[in-house]
This record gives structure tokens, C-alpha cells and sequence, in this order.
């Protein structure tokens, strides 16, 4: 006769309990398929297109009034990199150096002179990021703009291989969902003055988010997290906005009304003292026309869209129980001008195209909701997920590991380094450009006309004064080319005026020929 006392069933009765709660919830939420202990941790990689530093002012200073509950939500459960920048201010060179971890400077893809990437000496033998995984024993998944890509009714273009892919949504061809348009009527008004580019438009679109690529692209991706996997994932993810066509649905318009879009602060004449990007048509053919409010209105609009995408695929992280055993990381490819420095989009080696935002969640490592603003480079992000999925970090890896900042052990980290080829304005001058970003200095050299700029962010945080020909600035200029000579070792310095610029006895700098926006006459596009 077995003799069972009320206190052994009692324990046996909570544990049984326990378990079937448990084994409840595991089933209700989804969760497809639990790690084992010891195995890698899925890696979730998330790139979002044109996304400027105005989401959340508690974290990167933010635009006042814009609404993205979603990447608040995310900077409370990971560490944000509030000083993250871009290796190139462009699509192409930027996403092609960070799924490579080649420094521009070392590969020499600094724009579109190589639109096959793998022809580049420094490119052609090397494992991407995802081939990297791939070949450490990943399942590689991949829907939307992970390296450069255009599609229908744009040129079709994806400059991602498939060799490092198991899967990729909609396809390898065809890389972005189709997707919609605002009338015509809305987006270009014949009473326009002056030539809109066919990509530069903006306005309401009157259907509901479903109806919207990026709504596709992470329906698949939450589609995908429901499915039994017998290998980790790396499962990168492209949101195409807020890249223009600035178009998404009304409801998203009706969040920003007109008389609500603040002032951005702007200087008048910004350029007389930097670089002529050779883009000022644009900043005019806007102003003409008398739509800054309408352009900002539309970003802000299509910023809270991607911020709603950002929300569906954390509600599936969350559902399906990913959130627990994933790595992951979020991050936009460049920043973009909103007419500062007479510029739209990127394109250029200032804090609005460079800086853009970073957030990465390691489950046991990151403290949820931690920050730092140390500058650091996209280009970490390789090795960074190298080293947290127990890998070792390729050799050809320009950037750094960020596990020791993740784990707010050590934040010493060599300044975020930036090129791109630039053109000046009508194309006479034109060449690779550098920069480089410490806590406290922006340094920007342009070798084919020996330019120097200099900016000081604690005081200048919108780079309004070129302080780099000031005798106060000497032994920071000294300080600053050694750093850049470190990441471009073959650069020189002529001690020669820079060409077609006048520099006064007080340091001050101005263009020659310098013309105000409103008093050009003909004007040709830049890049």
C-alpha cells in the first residue's frame, strides 16, 4: 500500500500545474520551435532605407512631434547607438561595406563606379555576412532591400549574390513587392515650376497599409518565424521606406498636420563656407514651389508608416517566442537631408547623411534600454554578430566588435569614418571624399581640391562654421589628418590654398563665386 501524504501531493500537484501552464503558453504564443541549451541563437537583422536620426528624442535628440511608439519600444529592450554612422552616404557603397565589413576606403566602392561589387580585388574571395553564417551553419532568409535594389516600375536591380541565400522574398530578381502609387494629380501638380525628378514625390495614398510593399515584406518575415526551422536563423529583413517615393497611406498623412510641421533650424547661405554638392537644384525647385512644409509633412508620415512595419514584426518576434533566443539588430543604411546645407536625400559627408540610427538586442548581454553615444560605424555590426554568435571575427573585418559596449564593460572605440565620391556642383571638381567623426569633431577632407572642414559639436551641432582654417584649430587639424591618414594611409595634405575658396587673415572661409539659391539661373544635376 502506497501511502501519499497531503503535502507530496500538494508539491506534485503545483509542478504538474506548473508545467501545464507552461507547455499552455509556449502553444498559445506560437513559438515554433525553443532552442536548446547550448545551441546558436537566431540572428535577426532588420535594415530600414533613408532613415534619418529624428525617432526618438529621448535617444537621438529626435524631431519634436513625430510619432514612433514602435522605436521607442525598441530602444527600451536594447541598447541604442545614438552616434552610429555610415561607412558611404548612399545605398550602394553603404550596404555593399556593411554586408562585406570592408572599409569604402580599402575596397574603393565610395558610390556607383562599381555596380558589381565582386570585381573589386578587395571584394572578390571574401564571405559576405550571410555566406558567413550560411557556412557556420545558419538558414539564410532574406525579403526586401538588404544590399542595393530597385524594382518594377523603377530598373530592376539587386546587387545581393545568391549563393549566400537558402531563401529570398519575393526573389533574387525581383527583391521589393510591387508597390502602389499616389494619383499622379497628387504627386506631380502640372502648375510645378521648373523639372521634378520622376523619384521625388510625395502624398497620401488612399488604401490601407496592405496594400504597401513593406506591409508584404514583414507579413513574410512573421510568416516565417512561425515555421519549424531545423538549423538558426539569419533572417534579414529590408523595409524600402522611408526612402522616397515619400507615399503611404492617409492615415499616416492625417498624424501631421500642416500647421503642426515645426521649423527645421537652417542658416541661410550654409554652403559659403563647405563644399558645393552640386544638388541645389532640387532644394530650389522645392522652395519655388513652395512645398518644405508639404516634403517635411510627408517624411514625418512615411517615418511613422515604417515605425507601424517596425510594430507588426515585433508583435511576431514577441507571438512566436523569438524575442527570448534572437539576436537582434536594427539599422538604416545612411541618414538624409531635409533641406539643410540646400540638400534632399543624402549624398553628402555631413552629420544629416552619416548619422543614422542603431539598436542591438542581445538576450543575457544587452541591459534593456542602455545607451551610449560614442560614435561607432555600421561597419561593427559584422563583427559584432560574429562574436555574439561564438564565431571569430574575419580577418578582412575593418570595423569593431561592440560586444564590450553591449556588455557596458569598455567604450573606447576609433573614430566612425565615412567616403564618397563626390561632384561639385556642374562637375569641375569632383573625387573621393573623407571624414571623419570623433565624440567631439566632424573632420571632412576633399583631396582633389584640398578642402578641409571642421566642425566642433559641442558648440556647432548643426555644422553652420567651417572652423578648420582658424589658427585656434591648428593642432586639432594636426590631430584630425592623422586620424583620417590612419584610414586612408596614401593621403597627402599640399601646403597650398584649397582651390576656389578664399581663406582670410582670421581663419575665415568662403566660396569663390559663392551664389545664393535665389539668384541662380541654370543649374544641372548632380549625382
Amino acid at each position: 500500500m502506497i501511502n501519499f501524504s497531503v503535502k507530496s501531493i500538494r508539491k506534485t500537484f503545483k509542478v504538474t500545474l506548473f508545467l501545464s501552464v507552461t507547455l499552455f503558453m509556449l502553444a498559445k504564443s506560437g513559438f515554433a520551435q525553443p532552442q536548446k541549451q547550448g545551441s546558436k541563437p537566431n540572428i535577426i537583422f532588420l535594415a530600414i532605407d533613408d532613415l534619418n536620426d529624428w525617432i526618438n528624442p529621448e535617444g537621438l535628440g529626435g524631431l519634436p512631434g513625430l510619432k514612433t511608439p514602435n522605436f521607442d519600444r525598441l530602444r527600451k529592450m536594447s541598447m541604442s547607438f545614438t552616434n552610429a554612422h555610415i561607412p558611404s552616404p548612399a545605398c550602394a557603397p553603404s550596404r555593399v561595406s556593411i554586408m562585406t565589413g570592408v572599409s569604402p576606403a580599402r575596397s574603393g566602392v565610395t558610390g556607383w563606379k562599381h555596380p558589381d561589387w565582386r570585381k573589386v580585388p578587395a571584394l572578390s574571395t571574401l564571405l559576405t555576412m550571410e555566406q558567413f553564417f550560411k557556412e557556420k551553419g545558419y538558414k539564410t532568409l532574406a525579403g526586401g532591400k538588404i544590399y542595393h535594389t530597385l524594382s518594377p516600375p523603377r530598373s530592376t536591380i539587386n546587387q545581393s549574390e545568391a549563393k549566400g541565400w537558402d531563401f529570398y522574398y519575393p526573389s533574387l530578381k525581383i527583391p521589393v513587392p510591387f508597390q502602389v502609387r499616389a494619383p499622379e494629380e497628387i504627386i506631380s501638380p502640372k502648375n510645378f515650376k521648373g523639372i521634378q525628378p520622376d523619384y521625388f514625390t510625395w502624398g497620401p495614398i488612399a488604401l490601407e497599409d496592405d496594400y504597401m510593399a513593406d506591409f508584404q515584406i514583414a507579413e513574410w518575415a512573421n510568416y516565417e518565424l512561425t515555421q519549424k526551422h531545423d538549423k538558426p536563423l539569419f533572417l534579414a529583413v529590408g523595409l524600402t521606406k522611408p526612402h522616397d517615393p515619400w507615399e503611404v497611406p492617409q492615415k499616416y498623412f492625417d498624424m501631421y498636420p500642416l500647421v503642426n510641421v515645426p521649423d527645421l533650424p537652417m542658416k541661410e547661405d550654409d554652403l559659403e563656407d563647405a563644399f558645393i554638392h552640386g544638388r541645389r537644384a532640387l532644394h530650389r525647385f522645392i522652395t519655388d514651389n513652395n512645398q518644405l512644409k508639404k516634403v517635411l509633412q510627408s517624411y514625418m508620415a512615411t517615418i511613422s508608416f515604417t515605425d507601424a512595419m517596425l510594430g507588426k514584426f515585433l508583435d511576431g518576434l514577441e507571438k512566436t517566442g523569438h524575442l527570448e533566443n534572437s539576436i537582434i539588430v536594427v539599422w538604416s543604411d545612411h541618414g538624409m537631408h531635409m533641406g539643410e546645407k540646400e540638400n534632399w536625400e543624402k549624398f553628402t559627408l555631413w552629420e544629416r547623411s552619416t548619422r543614422a540610427p542603431l539598436f542591438i538586442m542581445a538576450p543575457g548581454i544587452t541591459k534593456p534600454g542602455s545607451t551610449t553615444h560614442v560614435p561607432v560605424s555600421m561597419m561593427d555590426m559584422f563583427p559584432t554578430l560574429a562574436e555574439l554568435a561564438g564565431e571569430k571575427i574575419p580577418e578582412y573585418c575593418d570595423g569593431e566588435s561592440l560586444v564590450p559596449m553591449l556588455k557596458l564593460e569598455r567604450f573606447d572605440h576609433k573614430p566612425a569614418f565615412s567616403a564618397y565620391f563626390m561632384n561639385e556642383q556642374g562637375g569641375a571638381n569632383s573625387g573621393d571624399g573623407y571624414t571623419i567623426r570623433t565624440n567631439k569633431y566632424r573632420y571632412i577632407y576633399y583631396p582633389f581640391i584640398n578642402f578641409e572642414e571642421l566642425y566642433d559639436h559641442q558648440v556647432d551641432p548643426n555644422e553652420w562654421t567651417n572652423i578648420a582654417y582658424k589658427v585656434s584649430s591648428k593642432s586639432i587639424i594636426k590631430e584630425q589628418r592623422n586620424l583620417l591618414k590612419d584610414r586612408v594611409p596614401e593621403l597627402s595634405w599640399p601646403d597650398t590654398a584649397p582651390k576656389g575658396y578664399t581663406i582670410a587673415k582670421d581663419g575665415t572661409v568662403k566660396k569663390d563665386g559663392y551664389v545664393k539659391i535665389a539668384d541662380l539661373k541654370e543649374m544641372k544635376w548632380g549625382l
